[in-house]
């Protein structure tokens, strides 16, 4: 399959992951980010601008996505895990990717499954990551590389947050236009109110 587009490839890189695998660490942070998730609230005007930010870059890099491979929108959820994404994506040229739970009150449907196809693309199938919380907090920092800055707190949102709560509470949240506070965007992994001793999170 060939590779898409030179402009992505300076943004392609290793991530370095400020924590580590285990309950003080990722454990923990997804627990504060879901929590967080779980108590902001459904709409803010505040978030507004930042989901708006996102626009732009999902319908250029889309458009970019369709020219690599066959994007097939669906009703279910059609990959149990990365591995079976990235062997369609292999062997069928194709990427299926479910329009359940789509309702947003700034992106329209048909823009929501736009950006699962840009993330399940550029992170899971480019970067080899998987759906756990080691992958999708890898996977932002890779979104990090290409969006606005205006936009990094809704995309905190939209990816780690919904992410996290997934991962916690076995079931996709509702999605929520707002900015979820006390996190670093650009540091992921920092958090207010702890210290990272030996990649582990210690309350102050």
């Amino acid at each position: 399959m060939k590779e898409i587009l030179t402009e992505w490839r300076k943004f392609v890189m290793s991530e370095k992951l400020m924590l580590k695998p285990g309950p003080n660490g990722w454990d923990k942070y997804c627990e504060l980010v879901a929590e967080a998730y779980a108590a902001a609230p459904a709409f803010e005007d505040a978030a507004v601008p930042h989901f708006e930010a996102m626009k732009p870059f999902v319908d250029k890099m889309f458009a970019r996505i369709e020219g690599v491979i066959d994007v097939h929108f669906v009703e279910e959820h059609p990959y149990a895990n990365a591995d079976e994404l990235r062997q369609d994506v292999a062997k069928n040229g194709v990427m299926k990717i479910s329009t359940l739970d789509s309702e947003h009150e700034i992106f329209d449907p048909r823009t929501n499954a736009k950006f699962r196809a840009i993330h399940d693309y550029m992170t899971h199938i480019q970067g080899n990551t998987e759906f756990d919380a080691k992958g999708e907090i890898a996977s932002y920092n890779r979104h990090l590389k290409t969006m606005p800055p205006k936009s990094y707190p809704a995309l905190f949102t939209e990816v780690v947050g919904q992410a996290c709560s997934f991962i916690v509470n076995g079931q996709f949240p509702e999605q929520k236009i707002a900015i979820l506070p006390g996190f670093d965007y650009e540091k992921v992994g920092v958090v207010e109110g702890y210290d990272i001793v030996n990649k582990e999170l210690v309350k102050k």
